[in-house]
């Protein structure tokens, strides 16, 4: 289904905060702290997908840690989202496939971008504000495990930390593709409303000093702030 169809079909967005809610996002110092998600069970139906779609808004420091920070790592699994080498964002779905990287320079620093990774079941696309950079042959998640999954963090195959270093807010997976060609994303803060397809859908939205985020799915997966990670303000 093409992008317009299926936003028309599922509605724009959550809509606008209303008085008193904070645009708010998850802060990482790119060293130790993460959101832990602990009840995965929508994450763990993704398991056998070769269609879906991974999105967030992002605003990087730097690379992060030992310069591959994670915007997402499952413990014990190799679905891995992530920042790479010259400014790349990459995406690996199974152990298989293996790394998947986008081309140099996508990525800007100290900037808010819409980053998302998208198959069709034949295509993996990367896009970065609805451009699309690149498309591959695609492929499907596999070996999903029972384990925590971490927003923010992971850990690399030589156990060293990979510590996403910025802010991260609007975090969406849909076990659907949602664009094949480029695309005007949801604003910051304008979340695309949760349907059936939805795994996760997080705004980052509560209140600062809460040490847990509210997943908005029908999964309704509690992540707990470890670490240091905080949720702040617009940065």
């Amino acid at each position: 289904m093409r992008a317009g169809s299926f936003i028309a079909a599922f509605g724009l967005a959550l809509g606008s905060l209303s008085a008193g809610e904070i645009n708010g996002c998850l802060e990482l110092d790119g060293v130790e702290s993460r959101a832990e998600i602990r009840g995965i069970e929508g994450f763990e139906s993704l398991d056998g997908d070769s269609t879906f779609t991974f999105q967030a808004w992002i605003k990087p420091r730097t690379q992060g840690g030992a310069g591959r920070g994670r915007l997402l790592d499952q413990v014990g699994s190799s679905l891995t989202w992530y920042l790479s080498d010259e400014g790349r964002f990459g995406f690996r779905p199974n152990r298989t496939t293996g790394w998947q990287i986008c081309d140099a320079n996508a990525i800007s620093y100290w900037k808010w971008q819409h980053v998302a990774v998208t198959s069709d079941g034949q295509v993996l696309r990367f896009f970065v504000n609805g451009e699309l950079l690149n498309a591959i042959p695609g492929s499907t998640v596999l070996s999903l495990t029972k384990k925590p999954v971490w927003i923010g963090n992971g850990e690399g195959e030589d156990k060293t930390a990979r510590g996403f270093d910025g802010w991260l807010d609007d975090l969406l997976i849909e076990s659907a593709c949602r664009w094949t060609e480029d695309f005007t994303p949801p604003a910051r803060g304008m979340m695309t409303e949760p349907d059936s397809s939805t795994v996760m859908a997080i705004p980052f939205d509560q209140l600062e000093g809460k040490s847990v985020a509210l997943d908005q799915s029908a999964y309704n997966s509690v992540l707990n702030l470890k670490s240091g990670a905080a949720l702040a303000r617009e940065p």
